[in-house]
Formats: C-alpha cells, sequence, structure tokens
C-alpha cells in the first residue's frame, strides 16, 4: 500500500512540480529535519523516496527559517537533480548564502565541497579548486578537522588530475599522515593510499608506488573489498614500468575481469588497463593481441564519448601499426579519431596553464590528414587537377622538411660553437673598462673593494641562489646599490641582471658537459639548481645566450 502511495505521489507531482506548493505527505508532518536527513541518505538509491524526503526536508526547513535549516535543506534537495549541472549549482549556492554566516561544523564547508565536486565533473577545475579552498578555510575555521582533510584530498586529487604530481603527492601524504595518526580507515582512507601510489607511480618513483600499493592491498582485503582490484591495476601498471612484464600481465588481467564486469563500467580505468595491456604484448611481439586492446580502447570512445589523456598513446600506436601496413585508410581513419579526442581533452582541459605532451600534436596530425587524404585521391584519379594539388602539397612538405633542416643544422652549429667556446668557470682577474666615465664619483678604495667582492662573488658561486636582487647583494659587499649597478655596467658592460643570468648559463653549460647525473635533471629541476624562479625564465635566458634550448642541448650531449 505505501509503495502505491509513493507511486501516485510520485506521478501526481511530475506534472505539477515540487516547486509548486508542495504538500508534507501526512506520514512525514511529525518527522524532525534530523530524521528526515536520515531516511534520505537510508533509502539513497530508490529515487522515488529519496526525492519526497528531500522535498519535505526542504519544505521543514523553510517553516522553521534558520539559516542552519535552511542550509540543509537545499543541499538535501541537490541531490535529486542528477545530471542537471546548473539546478544543483543553484541549489549549493542556496545553501551556501543561507549558512555562510555560521561557525558551524559542516557548513557552508560541505556545500562548498559539493560544489568544487560538481565543477570538477564538468571540467571547469579553476571554479572546482576555488570552492575546495573555500571549504577548506571554512571548516578549518569550524574546527572540523576531518574534513579539513578530506578536502585537502579533494584538493590533491583534482592536482593530480591535471598532472601536477608532486604537489598532489606532498598532500595525499598530509591526509594520510593525519587519518594514520587519527586512527581513520576505511574506503575513504584507502582512496587516499591508491592515489599517492597513482601519483609516485607518474613521478616514476617506483618502488615508493610499490610500497602504498602493497598496503592498500593488504587492508582492501580486510574491510573494502571494492578498491582492492584497483590496487592491483595500479602495481600491475607499476610493473610495467619496472620492466616485470610477465607479473605485470598477471596483475592487469586478474583486476580486469572485475573492471570489464562492473555496472556502471569506469571507462577511464578499462582504457588505462587496455593500453598497458596493449604495450604489454608489443614487447612480448604479439601484434595481434596487441592491435585487439587498442581497438578495445576506441570501441570505448565510440561507446562513452569519454575522452582520457592515456586515450592519445593508443591512437599513435594504432596510426603508427597502419602507417607500417601502408593502410592510408585506417591511418587517416585514426588521425581522425585522434583530432576529435584532442578536442575533447582541450575542452576539458582549458582552464590549465599545460601543455599536453603530443607525439603527435595538431599540426602534424593535420598534415598527416591532408597528405594521407591527397595521397588516397591521387590513388583514384589522375587528372590535372588532382597532380596539381599533390605537386602544391608537395612542395610546402619540401619547404617544410627543408625548414625544419635547416633549422637542425642552425641549431647544430651552435651547439658545436657552444662545446667549443664553453670552459669551466673559473675566475679571471675584471680588466680596466675602457670607458670609465662615471666610475670616478666611486673612490679608489671603494672600487678595489666591490671588485674584490665581484670576484669572490664568482669564485664561490653565489649567483646560483635565486631572487638575487641590488639591494641586498650591495648590503652584502657593504656598498649601495648605485655603486654596484655602476660598477657592473662599466666593467661587465651588463645590467646586473644579465650579468648574474649569464654566469649562470654559463655554469649550467659546463655542468650538462661534465656532469652525466646533472643531465637526467628535468628541465624544471635545473632551473631551480642554478636560482631561477621558472622553467620557462630559464629556457628563455638560455636560448637568448646560446642560440638553442637547454632540452636540445642535453638531447646532443646524450647522443
Amino acid at each position: 500500500m505505501r509503495t502505491i502511495y509513493l507511486t501516485l505521489f510520485i506521478f501526481l507531482f511530475s506534472f505539477f512540480g515540487y516547486g509548486q506548493k508542495f504538500q508534507i505527505p501526512d506520514s512525514l508532518q511529525d518527522k524532525t529535519i534530523d530524521e528526515l536527513e536520515k531516511l534520505m541518505y537510508k533509502h539513497y538509491q530508490d529515487t522515488i523516496k529519496r526525492e519526497i524526503y528531500a522535498y519535505t526536508l526542504l519544505a521543514k526547513a523553510k517553516q522553521k527559517n534558520t539559516p542552519l535549516a535552511l542550509a540543509r535543506g537545499y543541499r538535501s534537495v541537490v541531490f535529486t537533480y542528477r545530471n542537471k549541472f546548473p539546478e544543483r549549482i543553484a541549489y549549493l549556492d542556496s545553501s551556501i548564502a543561507a549558512s555562510k554566516d555560521l561557525n558551524d561544523r559542516l557548513y557552508p564547508a560541505v556545500p562548498y565541497s559539493i560544489k568544487g565536486g560538481e565543477y570538477r565533473v564538468v571540467g571547469d577545475f579553476d571554479k572546482s579548486l576555488d570552492c575546495y579552498i573555500a571549504a577548506l578555510k571554512y571548516s578549518k575555521k569550524a574546527n572540523n578537522m576531518n574534513f579539513y582533510y578530506l578536502t585537502k584530498h579533494n584538493i590533491a586529487s583534482l592536482k593530480k588530475r591535471i598532472g601536477e604530481f608532486e604537489e598532489a603527492a606532498v598532500m595525499f601524504k598530509e591526509v594520510i599522515n593525519y587519518e594514520d595518526k587519527n586512527n581513520i580507515s576505511g574506503i575513504g582512507h584507502l582512496a587516499t593510499i591508491l592515489y599517492l601510489a597513482d601519483s609516485y607511480r607518474k613521478l616514476e618513483y617506483k618502488d615508493s608506488a610499490t610500497f602504498y600499493n602493497k598496503i592498500g592491498i593488504k587492508e582492501s582485503l580486510k574491510d573494502s573489498i571494492d578498491i582492492y582490484d584497483y590496487f592491483v591495476l595500479n602495481e600491475g601498471i607499476n610493473l610495467f614500468y619496472k620492466q616485470q612484464y610477465q607479473a605485470s600481465l598477471d596483475s592487469i588481467n586478474k583486476a580486469l575481469i572485475f573492471f570489464e564486469d562492473a555496472k556502471p563500467r569506469d571507462e577511464e580505468i578499462l582504457v588505462i588497463a587496455y593500453l598497458h595491456l596493449a604495450k604489454l604484448y608489443k614487447k612480448f611481439d604479439n601484434k595481434e593481441k596487441c592491435l585487439d586492446f587498442l581497438l578495445k580502447i576506441n570501441q570505448s570512445y565510440k561507446r562513452s564519448n569519454f575522452a582520457c589523456k592515456e586515450m592519445r598513446e593508443s591512437y599513435t600506436m594504432l596510426i603508427d601499426y597502419y602507417k607500417s601496413k601502408d593502410n592510408k585508410d585506417r591511418q587517416l581513419h585514426y588521425i581522425n579519431e585522434l583530432l576529435s579526442v584532442d578536442s575533447i581533452l582541450d575542452k576539458r582541459y582549458k582552464s590549465l596553464n599545460k601543455k599536453i605532451t603530443k607525439d603527435y600534436d595538431t599540426p602534424n596530425l593535420l598534415r598527416d590528414k591532408e597528405e594521407i587524404i591527397a595521397s588516397l585521391e591521387a590513388e583514384k584519379s589522375s587528372s590535372a587537377t588532382q597532380i596539381l594539388i599533390i605537386s602544391s602539397l608537395l612542395v610546402l612538405s619540401l619547404g617544410g622538411v627543408g625548414y625544419y633542416y635547416y633549422n637542425q643544422r642552425r641549431y647544430k652549429k651552435r651547439f658545436l660553437q657552444l662545446l667549443d667556446t664553453n670552459t669551466p668557470q673559473e675566475t679571471t682577474p675584471i680588466p680596466p673598462p675602457k670607458d670609465n666615465t662615471g666610475i670616478t664619483t666611486i673612490s679608489p678604495d671603494t672600487l678595489e673593494q666591490l671588485l674584490a667582492h665581484f670576484k669572490q662573488f664568482e669564485k664561490n658561486q653565489k649567483y646560483l641562489a635565486p631572487n638575487i636582487n641590488s639591494k641586498d647583494l650591495a648590503k652584502s659587499f657593504g656598498s649601495n646599490s648605485s655603486y654596484l649597478s655602476l660598477v657592473v655596467n662599466t666593467y661587465k658592460q651588463k645590467t646586473l641582471s644579465q650579468y648574474i643570468n649569464d654566469l649562470r648559463i654559463d655554469f649550467v653549460v659546463e655542468k650538462l658537459q661534465s656532469d652525466s647525473k646533472f643531465r637526467k635533471y628535468t628541465i624544471k629541476a635545473i632551473a631551480q639548481e642554478v636560482g631561477f624562479n621558472t622553467a620557462e625564465a630559464f629556457s628563455k635566458t638560455f636560448y637568448k645566450k646560446t642560440g638553442i634550448y637547454p632540452s636540445y642541448f642535453i638531447k646532443k650531449l646524450e647522443e
């Protein structure tokens, strides 16, 4: 009887809408907000009951008309608008507005956190991060440290999502330490361990990834079996990069059974698993099975229209495979598929100041696409018009190739010149300036002392320190910034900034030649090592002084 009543209730309101004079059912008239909230969570999977409890809760909150009650009411209705982003955001904003001046343990931190998750799902990572930061602020203000660290987990997972693995790993470790200290366990704690292991894997800290994967496997077998297969898969992928190929294959296949049977299917996890199985079978020289798993990734994309960064590699492998078979139709097909995936990824990551690394970047893909189309047309027809088109494309291609090789020769020449001219850092006597106009304002004793300080500055490699400025440097020399700049301008014929940056670049060039371990550093790490704040500033300065980029210089040294 109760089921019939509920069905009739939802049928009627499908016509009139919950927003139009909602009437609280008689059976719920005496329920408190706390009781309704518990009922809503208890029957969360039953959409009919959940919606009735949620709207009843909101109606009761409006009757009570207190900020906390309204915040809870608006938040409860959010869960009834599945896949309706604008409505969910509107109700969350109402919940936040009602509770913004409260110092409650959960409000407005919880609606801010949910809102952050909503923006993350649609790919607006900037707004997602803003919401998480607000949730962090309010949970700390209310001294709700459990929710504070839960929010830290969310921020770290967002950073992991956008490729900031080092920052993410640090935050995940903080969360794990807090939860271990406070005996917090369960699937949430294990999820943090999984994300930390995954971050370490992507940072190529393979042993650290294995350490946390093993902890996760052991703990999930006790009380959170649903997350067990995620750890098995993650370690299976990690074993691939450890070159333990058979063990990797066994682990991935073991986990794959779970993910292929799961409802709903996690397309991203399946793509990652299929990609690494394809790479494994390529290692085993089993081209048929390799191709089979690459095609499964394409089927996943067709089935779900979901794209992830790992998908790119699968399409480049498919393009290469059909290129080796001289199958232009299939090449063209998968180039188009890859361009389609790129368009989705560009939209999803539009707010990020990051570049997805591409072996087949968009200009090259478009060029290849045009060349293949031209080739196919040439095979179908030998008309004069088509020959003209093909000739034009050939001229353009040759021009592009010529320009590419011209640049390569130019860079190689500069590389060889750099090897010939660069010598290890030595402190040499500073010659007197040709034009000493203006320097006479400095007494001879002061000038001598300043030149001695510069000599020691170079000898002790103090120029490698970050954030050097004329004021602080002059102070360390026991002088003033005006004298300092005058000496550098006159004796070095440079500004202070140019002088310091040139010393840094000379040091880097010599260090890269003499230290093979230093060549293994990332450009960002090298930049920080020699005092630059960003990799971009370092690369730009290196190019300005040497005429080549540091990445090219390192590559040629390794060759």
